[in-house]
């Protein structure tokens, strides 16, 4: 049994937090502002930060549940221990990082009550200079180790086809379409898939834990639906920002997990992913290298 509640809630929100304070308090009063229409909680759970996140949370935020780890015990461990003691009909993944706007989550929610069939749906994500980010892709195949969006093919050729089918860049972002998966930082699923589909996947430390939930709803007959109509701010990177060489290693380290979990073994073409990710890696921590040393000339 996943849940130990019986939902009484309309939405249980569920938030990971580690070392990004003021961030966090931006996300929780943008809920606070815009969720008054909803029965909903919402958990925050704190990976040991040491930025005084869970002071700020109990004296700005008594009546968020706050779960408190003695270490960092990972994105995926941590959304379930919030998913565990849920109360929701829905459960919304967000991070901390994000800032909601006015009527979004329950115009989300009200769609997936109107199409049962809907497992997952994830929002319009926009940065903070209004941009619209890729948010909703394909799920990857062999070639997307050489052509994901931060791989040297996209940054040489962005036009290329297999980082355009990737990232869906042609999706019309203003249109509620299937997609094959929606990112993590803003993901809304129902209380039903969980229960069918089992918890996040705790071998995704951080990072791909989203690709795999929506691939294995998708298996189990969910659609994933990009829903425009909820619109959230993420100031992307912010929350990994300070630890950047080691969040590149872990996302390329959690990619090929996906690929060996999901996709058939073969020893050629895991021999190329392989090898592929990891060049991309070193390309990814190259160009940050560059870049910080950059700003510290500049500042």
């Amino acid at each position: 049994m996943v849940f130990s509640f019986e939902p009484d809630l309309d939405l249980s929100i569920i938030i990971v937090n580690f070392n990004v304070k003021d961030l966090l308090k931006r996300c929780l009063k943008s809920i606070s502002d815009f969720q008054t229409a909803l029965k909903y909680e919402v958990t925050v759970i704190d990976n040991h930060s040491e930025d005084l996140s869970q002071e700020m949370v109990k004296g700005d935020f008594p009546n968020v549940w706050l779960i408190e780890n003695p270490e960092n015990a990972g994105f995926s461990s941590a959304c379930n221990q919030g998913i565990k003691r849920s109360r929701g009909r829905y459960l919304l993944f967000l991070n901390p990082d994000t800032e909601f706007t006015s009527g979004g989550i329950i115009e989300m929610i009200k769609f997936m009550d109107n199409h049962p069939g809907v497992g997952v749906c994830g929002p319009k994500m926009i940065g903070p200079d209004g941009k619209v980010q890729f948010s909703a892709r394909s799920f990857p195949s062999y070639l997307t180790s050489i052509s994901s969006g931060q791989s040297i093919l996209n940054r040489i050729y962005p036009k290329n086809p297999w980082s355009g089918r990737y990232l869906m860049k042609d999706l019309d972002r203003n249109q509620q379409t299937e997609v094959d998966w929606v990112s993590g930082s803003c993901l809304l699923t129902k209380r039903g898939v969980v229960e069918n589909i089992g918890l996040l996947d705790e071998r995704f430390f951080m990072y791909v834990e989203d690709v795999d939930f929506c691939y294995r709803a998708k298996k189990a007959g969910y659609s994933v639906y990009y829903f425009p109509d909820g619109v959230v701010v993420h100031h992307i990177g912010k929350s990994t920002r300070k630890r950047k060489t080691q969040m590149l290693a872990e996302h390329h380290r959690s990619m090929f997990r996906f690929y060996r979990k999901h996709y058939p073994p073969n020893i050629l073409w895991m021999g190329m992913v392989f090898l592929g990710i990891w060049i991309r890696l070193w390309f990814a921590m190259w160009t940050s290298f560059i870049h910080n040393q950059v700003e510290e000339h500049v500042t």
